[in-house]
């Protein structure tokens, strides 16, 4: 059995409010809500930019940031980091699997 026949059609529903949960609430109030396709490149996009954010921050942070404490400031940063990355291997297997699914068979006038 291949991943189209064995399709879940509640996989569209499922996949776009994980990842509306994962992007500024504005999002759920504009048309891509039910567009899961448009919403992982979304996401992808803003995860990869804060990643570069992130790694700009904690390169620059002892010297640029004028912390009392760069040591907290740096873990801190090192922890969200952390997280985006965990964030960005979540997001590129949902990528991999809408990717993997006949679009056609992708119904998204339902996701509400």
């Amino acid at each position: 059995m291949d991943l189209v026949s064995s399709f879940d059609p509640e996989f569209p529903g499922q996949v776009s409010r994980w990842l509306l949960e994962r992007l500024p609430g504005e999002f759920r109030d504009t048309e891509i809500r039910n567009d899961p396709i448009a919403l992982v490149w979304v996401l992808h996009e803003r995860v990869r930019t804060d990643i570069e954010l992130m790694r700009r921050l904690y390169a620059t942070a002892r010297i640029s940031s004028g912390s009392v404490n760069p040591s907290v400031l740096l873990e801190a940063l090192s922890e969200i980091g952390a997280r985006l990355l965990r964030t960005e291997r979540e997001v590129n297997s949902v990528k991999s699997a809408i990717a993997a699914l006949d679009h056609s068979r992708l119904n998204t006038s339902d996701l509400d």
